[in-house]
């Protein structure tokens, strides 16, 4: 079942986001599967909303790529949470 992870970055910014993206993002592209990658200032910082084929798909990248490179970046503890998709509705 799909599942939404929202990835809060207390104090995070666009310059922070751009640094990380472009990590994980090379070219541009999702990894395999991703339906959906959403990204914007929050009250706090910065909010990143994805939606991926499974929780422990995304433990995956998250232990192999998205640990790594926020490490990288000094002063970033992103928050994260998930919640199952009932229903995702595209055009």
């Amino acid at each position: 079942m799909a599942v939404a992870v929202i990835i809060d970055i207390p104090g995070g910014n666009q310059e922070i986001y751009e640094q990380l993206t472009t990590k994980l993002f090379p070219e541009g592209k999702l990894p395999e599967g991703w339906l959906v990658h959403l990204a914007g200032p929050s009250e706090n910082g910065w909010r990143l909303v994805n939606v991926v084929p499974s929780q422990e798909q995304f433990e995956v990248f998250a232990r192999e790529q998205l640990i790594p490179a926020v490490q990288q970046a000094e002063g970033v503890t992103p928050q994260l949470s998930f919640f199952p998709v009932y229903r995702l509705i595209r055009n």
